[in-house]
């Protein structure tokens, strides 16, 4: 992945990687990382919901993940504490109960506006997929001034269904920014504006190399980068993609890539906080969900 121009370095990575946007997925390597947290069913965060699905850092790296019960809804939002200890399996908290918002829907996505229409921070979600579960709606939840939920509303988005949304604070200048995906293509939309209108189509045909399932992206100052997961038409064998594009659509590296291993991890989200990118695993089968390190 490319690193963060030196006038973010708050989100810079701390890596280079040679552009591969013409590697084959077959010379794809793991970037599967270092495990930050795992979640198992039986966790209070989850209140008994069984899939992993929208992630993102809040304030003061602090995580949101929304957990369902898949086809049967009734989302929960979950919040996540560092407790200061090193970035191991082990330093994360969740804090109390999650709270049961069925406006989010799937929750496919999660968003972050740390002054959304200078009300104060807020988190948005997705509350569509791309096919199964349409939705031209978000949900907008605001944040009270420790990060816990304060009140929600829905916004009617005039560009239909997205699965895909991120925000950057660093992006356009400083000006802020949001990037949404839908049926591959690449909208923008300037930060301080309503989502009800000034939508951009800026890319119609984002790189994918095969039919994989459209989750979450994440976006920064320079870059924006897309999710792919498993699904069940692919291949024992297949693998998860992360695509990393500049803000007009166009590659810097494609075919990042997060094994699915025999169609059990299968990812959801990416984010970062700081220098460190992680990924949102969903791993099936009542196998422990994972938050892992997005690597070289």
């Amino acid at each position: 992945m490319k690193k963060l121009s030196s006038t973010a370095a708050v989100l810079a990575l701390s890596i280079g990687v040679t552009i591969a946007s013409t590697t084959p997925a077959s010379a794809a390597t793991d970037r599967s990382g270092a495990e930050r947290l795992n979640i198992p069913n039986s966790s209070v965060c989850r209140a008994g919901r069984t899939v992993l699905q929208g992630m993102v850092a809040g304030p003061g790296g602090q995580l949101y993940i929304i957990f369902s019960k898949g086809s049967a809804g009734e989302p929960v939002l979950s919040r996540w504490l560092r407790d200061g200890s090193t970035w191991d399996g082990a330093s994360w908290t969740c804090a109390g109960a999650p709270t049961s918002m069925p406006s989010l829907g799937h929750g496919n996505d999660l968003a972050y506006n740390p002054n959304y229409l200078g009300q104060g921070p807020a988190l948005i979600a997705t509350q569509g997929s791309q096919s199964a579960f349409p939705s031209d709606d978000v949900t907008i939840v605001h944040l009270n001034a420790n990060g816990s939920f304060g009140a929600s509303e829905v916004v009617h988005l005039p560009i239909g269904n997205i699965s895909g949304l991120c925000y950057s604070a660093t992006a356009a200048g400083g000006a802020g920014k949001y990037a949404a995906r839908r049926l591959g293509k690449l909208w923008t939309h300037p930060g301080a504006g309503s989502l009800t209108s000034g939508w951009t189509l800026v890319k119609s045909n984002l790189t994918s190399h095969d039919n994989r399932s459209d989750q979450g992206i994440d976006c920064s100052e320079n870059y924006i980068w897309n999710t792919k997961s498993i699904n069940d038409s692919t291949p024992d064998t297949g693998w998860n993609w992360v695509y990393q594009y500049n803000w007009s659509g166009g590659d810097v590296e494609s075919d990042i890539g997060i094994p699915g291993n025999n169609l059990t991890d299968e990812i959801e989200d990416i984010t970062h906080i700081g220098s460190d990118f992680l990924v949102g695993v969903n791993r099936n089968g009542g196998s422990v969900d994972s938050v892992k390190v997005l690597t070289e």
